[in-house]
Formats: structure tokens, C-alpha cells, sequence
């Protein structure tokens, strides 16, 4: 059973690794964004963990002002993101496609986000099947549960923006087999309107 399980992740781990479009799913990700071309078009775009792929392609024929963040261009994105924040590089979109979560990239990504973008990124959805206790804690940790819902997902990004004084506004999210594409428009507020207060 064990030996069986182990070739099967690894068979699904190549597939992932070759941006196989039944892992991928590119053409249900660009439906979803075609519904916002016109918000996206002609603006600063960042695709972190790009595969070079249909997603790539579909963000150049909008925008010729994208940066793809792929693992031959600039290496891992986990952290390459913080040298997006330190050169102090701002996007009105970013798209984090990962196939795993987006977690190590919060809430640096916020930074890296002009006053008025949008924040787009994939989430794997937990199935009811046994996890073991190191993952259940993982998702504890980020997203408040051991099975995080859409709910669970909206508070901590929300969460995440209010530290960078950033309005959090969830404006589409697709159901794509077993993985979820959120897409927030993020907005930067002044401290005074959030807190609701004023200056001394």
C-alpha cells in the first residue's frame, strides 16, 4: 500500500513538474481572468512561480509589462520575493500559482502590491482524508484550521491586509477540481480611516 502511494505522489509530482494540464488546469484559470481582462490589461503584472505555460502566454497578450518569477529565471520564489520587496518593486497584479500553499509568501507579498491591485493565487483544497498532525498544525498555524474554508481563507488575508493597512475585498473565487483561484482587490487606506481616528 505504502509502495503504491509513494509512486503515485511521485508520478503526480512529475506531471506537476511538467505543468501537465490536468494538474495545471490553465484553461479554466483563463476563463476566470478573462472575466477581469479589462481591469488587468496594460497593467504591472507579477507571476510568481510561473511554468512558462498557457497562464504565461495569457498574461503577455494583456500586459507587456509582466515579471515571471520561474524556477530558471529567478530561482525559488519563496525567496525572490523578498528581493521584489527590498528593491521595492510594486504590481498592480501579482498571481501566485503555486501547487502547493501560498503560505511563506504572507505577508511579504503585500508590500510588493501598489495602492490599488489585486491579488490572485491558487489554494489546494483539503480533503477529508487523514492528515498527518505536522500538516493539520501547518494549516492551523496560517489559515486558523485544520481544513481550511473559503471563510477561514477571506479572515487571514483580510488579517494580512489590515497590518499594511490594506482593505481586502474578495471579488471571485473559482472551484477548479480540487483547488480553489481567489482573486482580492487590494486596497491601501490611511491608518487615521481605518482606525478611525485622527492624528495628535
Amino acid at each position: 500500500m505504502h509502495g503504491h502511494t509513494a509512486k503515485t505522489h511521485k508520478e503526480i509530482r512529475h506531471k506537476q513538474s511538467i505543468n501537465d494540464d490536468d494538474y495545471h488546469h490553465p484553461i479554466e484559470k483563463i476563463e476566470q481572468l478573462k472575466r477581469f481582462e479589462d481591469i488587468f490589461r496594460d497593467k504591472k503584472i507579477l507571476e510568481v512561480f510561473a511554468g512558462q505555460g498557457n497562464l504565461s502566454k495569457y498574461y503577455n497578450s494583456i500586459s507587456d509589462k509582466v515579471f515571471s518569477m520561474s524556477k530558471e529565471k529567478t530561482g525559488d520564489s519563496f525567496n525572490y520575493i523578498h528581493k521584489i520587496k527590498f528593491d521595492k518593486k510594486k504590481f498592480d497584479v501579482i498571481d501566485i500559482d503555486s501547487y502547493g500553499y501560498p503560505d511563506k509568501l504572507f505577508p511579504v507579498v503585500f508590500d510588493c502590491l501598489t495602492d490599488n491591485a489585486y491579488l490572485i493565487f491558487t489554494f489546494p483544497i483539503v480533503g477529508v482524508n487523514c492528515l498527518n498532525g505536522i500538516t493539520e498544525q501547518h494549516y492551523i498555524n496560517f489559515w486558523r484550521s485544520n481544513r481550511p474554508t473559503i471563510g477561514d481563507v477571506v479572515g487571514c488575508i483580510t488579517d494580512y491586509g489590515l497590518r499594511n493597512w490594506q482593505f481586502c475585498k474578495l471579488v471571485d473565487v473559482s472551484k477548479i477540481k480540487r483547488i480553489w483561484r481567489f482573486i482580492f482587490k487590494i486596497e491601501k487606506q490611511k491608518a487615521t480611516l481605518i482606525c478611525n481616528t485622527k492624528n495628535r
